[in-house]
């Protein structure tokens, strides 16, 4: 699960159903860091932490769905995961992942940019790291998707840094894999018809 901010009504809740969270920001961890250990010890289950990275780089066409857009709440950008580290050195115990999500339904060339821009301002922590998760908007399922670029930069990022690599390719798993079929069953009149 990932989400800009957790909730605590909610929190115990989410605690109960995952085994993977990512966090928005140091805030955030170091408030649910507590909870998620005593989640782990209530479930005698590991969940393994993540935190959301802004590598400040767009590949983004529309401003609204570019996360590294300026003013974006997504994800702990380079100088203030710095800052967050000088203040803490330990501020990743617990942390054994790093996600980011930059692409919107997007070419693997997009992804080895960011990929770039991310290694620039936080690869030296991969490597501290069991897992990086590539985020979403991979459309590998495309027919003109250049599958051996996505294929080099997971086998660069497993290889060099000896971590997981997730993906996350949402719409992709489903694009033009069918048409929904339905029948209308009736007519109300409300301030117009509604099926």
């Amino acid at each position: 699960i990932f989400a800009p901010a957790y909730r605590d009504d909610e929190f115990d809740e989410i605690m109960g159903l995952c085994d993977h969270i990512v966090f928005n920001s140091f805030a955030q961890w170091k408030r649910f860091r507590p909870l998620v250990k005593k989640a782990e010890a209530d479930r005698n289950i590991e969940i393994e932490c993540g935190l959301r990275l802004n590598p400040e780089h767009s590949e983004g066409a529309v401003p609204i769905y570019d996360p590294c857009d300026a003013g974006s709440r997504l994800g702990i950008r380079p100088a203030s995961f710095e800052a967050a580290l000088a203040e803490d050195p330990n501020a990743l115990d617990g942390i054994s992942g790093l996600h980011f999500h930059t692409l919107c339904e997007q070419n693997s060339d997009c992804l080895a940019r960011t990929l770039e821009a991310v290694e620039k301002h936080f690869g030296k922590y991969f490597h501290q790291m069991k897992w990086i998760n590539f985020g979403g908007g991979h459309h590998i399922t495309r027919d003109d998707y250049d599958l051996e670029l996505l294929c080099s930069c997971i086998e660069h990022v497993r290889d060099t840094y000896g971590v997981q690599v997730y993906l996350e390719p949402g719409e992709a798993v489903a694009l033009n894999a069918g048409v929904l079929v339905s029948t209308v069953l009736d007519v109300i009149q409300a301030d117009m018809p509604i099926a």
